[in-house]
């Protein structure tokens, strides 16, 4: 907020509102009106503020803290916050898991989100280019170091394979907590630990759909499927000899085999078997389990390693365990338009997880580039937004449409952000927030391709 040449002057007639009429500031910046007590506000708009609370014992022995409810006021000197009582605001709202710098006008900042926030879904955006992987690795990290929430990392790019492995420019005390936890990666390229789904303990429509199998259109192979499976024929003890059995049986027999060789399935390498699968790794106790899905030749391969896991987690929603859904790439996995069978259960499981996991301690976390390529009832039930550089004027107007929490006019701003920055909003921020995201402690699994130089001559 530039110097005026007069102290400049605000009132709120409600105590909830406040005019900024005159003033010359940038929506998202904090100021200060000096009330009886000073009273913190937050700019939404280039003429009107939000009244925060008022600020109690600040810069005082004590713990500072907001009295949310403020009287009227009228005529009063208004100024930007000062970078102690933006703190007081975030210890106030219990804000601990520091992601960078908080730029909310003259003051600089530390910027803290609330841990017990992350207990609602989150969607974070950006275009290629804006650091939102980067960001997300940030995030993941500070979850890490400051909470004990499990969590399990779908990772399409292979981005987060090294969330484990923290760089030796590290910040010491937050690298040595990282690197005493225990992250279990799951893929294809060694050292990685197998990645595997087990089949037998799939909901029958799960199983179904890895099979494309109709239960009408395919009466006589789905009913030989039901009635035999887990009999005389348990497909865990080896693809392969299972469809080799088929395919010396009768007609709807042979039949079968001919779809499971037909759709490649022998040729899949993510069967358990006597492996563990990535539910079992998940559900057995690992802080944070990452799936690396880049090695997976076969998407459909990918999408079933998806569901198997989707599903056992929704199995054993009544344990009530908490578990942090991370989708990096979400338009892959959840598409507003999902193709094939496997998707399409995918989608609608991780659609009901949306409405109804948040009880059982179920959370998601999407990140994406494109808002509306990903399925809008998952979209729809996220109350935490990360919001990243985006050029698009219809996806910056699909944002402000679906996130009526975050201020539109800081929303507005999206396509002017520079790599790094974002606006954050929702239960897990103090209030609306234009943040610089700090430093990875942990190795970056994918960055950007460089320009090879010009070959010497």
């Amino acid at each position: 907020m530039s110097t005026q040449p007069t102290a400049p002057l605000t009132t709120s007639a409600d105590g909830r509102a406040a005019d900024l009429a005159g003033l010359r500031v940038t929506p998202g910046d904090l100021l200060v009106a000096e009330a009886p007590l000073p009273v913190l506000l937050q700019a939404v708009t280039a003429s009107t503020a939000v009244v925060l609370g008022a600020l109690v014992a600040a810069g005082s022995p004590g713990e500072p803290r907001l009295a949310p409810d403020v009287a009227p006021f009228a005529d009063v000197a208004v100024r930007p916050a000062s970078a102690d009582e933006v703190g007081v605001l975030q210890a106030w709202t219990r804000a601990d898991l520091p992601i960078g710098r908080w730029d909310c006008g003259d003051a600089d900042a530390a910027a803290s989100l609330r841990s017990s926030g992350f207990n609602r879904h989150m969607f974070l955006c950006g275009q290629s280019g804006s650091g939102k992987t980067y960001a997300l690795g940030v995030l993941l990290e500070q979850l890490l170091i400051g909470t004990g929430l499990p969590m399990v990392i779908l990772d399409p790019n292979a981005d987060f394979v090294h969330l484990g492995t923290t760089r030796p420019d590290a910040e010491p005390t937050g690298a040595a907590v990282i690197e005493g936890t225990e992250v279990r990666v799951l893929g294809s390229n060694p050292p990685e630990e197998p990645l595997r789904m087990r089949f037998a303990t799939m909901p029958r429509a799960a199983q179904a759909a890895v099979l494309r199998l109709d239960p009408l259109r395919d009466r006589a192979e789905y009913n030989l499927f039901v009635t035999s499976f887990g009999q005389d024929r348990p497909v865990p003890a080896g693809v392969d000899a299972y469809v080799t059995s088929l395919l010396a049986g009768h007609h709807d027999e042979r039949a079968l085999g001919q779809r499971v060789q037909n759709l490649g399935l022998t040729d899949w390498e993510v069967w358990a078997l006597d492996q563990a699968s990535a539910a079992e790794v998940a559900l057995g106790g690992a802080r944070a389990t990452v799936v690396d899905l880049a090695g997976l030749a076969d998407p459909r391969e990918a999408s079933a390693v998806c569901l198997d896991l989707v599903e056992r987690l929704w199995a054993a929603r009544h344990e009530r365990r908490p578990m942090l859904i991370v989708i990096d790439e979400a338009h892959n996995v959840c598409p507003a338009e999902p193709h094939g069978e496997v998707q399409e259960r995918l989608v609608e499981r991780l659609i009901q997880i949306a409405a109804e996991g948040r009880k059982y301690g179920l959370w998601l976390l999407l990140s994406t580039q494109r808002p509306s390529k990903v399925h809008q009832q998952v979209v729809s039930q996220c109350d935490n937004l990360m919001l990243m550089r985006m050029n698009s004027p219809a996806d910056v107007a699909d944002v402000a449409t679906l996130f009526g929490f975050a201020p539109p006019e800081m929303i507005a701003r999206a396509p002017s952000f520079r790599q790094g920055e974002a606006v954050a909003a929702g239960r897990f921020a103090p209030c609306p927030m234009r943040v610089r995201m700090g430093d990875r402690l942990t190795v970056e699994g994918g960055s950007d391709v460089a320009v090879p130089p010009a070959p010497s001559r």
